[in-house]
């Protein structure tokens, strides 16, 4: 790694269904983030459609969808990485509930939720493996909303190298506090920096909180955003250890 690297957690209020309308978002979300010097950026749970199961099969995506064109051409532009999140359809089955990854360079991958809630199988099939990938010498863990609930989600992605585990949620006021104390709980056991993104404003019926955010090896939060409100939560990585800091949008 070659000076600051910076991990931002972009949390707004999705369209129920509307692609268009959520990829404006994000890429203002986006052009914030670039101008704060960010690496990567990601985005909460099933970001570009909003969190809507019975839509998933209709709206999904696929790696070379040209639906991620706009991602595509911002990375490019601005050098930075984005996680968006949407359905995956691999095959003729349930889709997955994805986490899209699109760099300046490489062709666009996906990482697929393992670990589903109660009532999401009726419209989503379960990944099978973590994903851990390096990206400017800094190792990433994804995980998605339900894996952050399973302790070996995070054992094995530590395990596997990540020295950041990046979550995209969706969490409401009344699952917060613990599902926030196990996401701290795998930034001490693990010695990893723990960055959740998560939904500041209604989705699928459900009313997310908001507050995305940072804790560093320690097990200490470094920064929180508000519970409305779009916003960027920034979490640094720096050669004496990591800093963050909140940017609303």
């Amino acid at each position: 790694m070659q000076g600051d690297f910076k991990i931002a957690a972009a949390q707004f209020g999705p369209v129920r269904g509307d692609v268009e309308e959520n990829t404006r978002r994000h890429l203002r979300l986006i052009a914030a983030a670039v101008e704060e010097g960010a690496n990567v950026v990601i985005f909460p749970e099933l970001s570009l459609t909003g969190y809507e199961p019975d839509l998933a099969r209709e709206l999904a995506f696929t790696d070379t969808d040209a639906r991620l064109a706009p991602f595509q051409a911002a990375a490019r532009e601005q050098g930075v990485t984005l996680m968006v999140g949407a359905p995956v359809q691999e095959g003729e089955g349930k889709p997955h509930i994805g986490l899209f990854v699109i760099s300046p360079e490489a062709p666009v991958f996906h990482y697929s939720k393992m670990h589903l809630h109660p009532g999401e199988d009726q419209h989503f099939a379960p990944g099978a493996d973590e994903k851990v990938f390096t990206l400017q010498g800094v190792a990433l863990g994804l995980a998605i909303c339900a894996d952050t609930g399973v302790a070996t989600h995070a054992r094995n992605t530590a395990a596997a190298g990540a020295v950041a585990y990046l979550s995209s949620v969706l969490i409401t006021a009344g699952g917060y506090a613990e599902d926030t104390a196990k996401l701290q709980d795998y930034a001490q056991t693990h010695g990893m920096c723990v960055i959740m993104s998560n939904f500041s404003g209604p989705s699928g019926g459900w009313e997310p909180i908001g507050k995305s955010a940072v804790w560093i090896p320690s097990g200490d939060l470094l920064a929180q955003g508000p519970q409305t409100g779009e916003a960027l939560v920034i979490g640094v990585k720096t050669e004496a250890g990591w800093s963050g800091y909140v940017r609303t949008v």
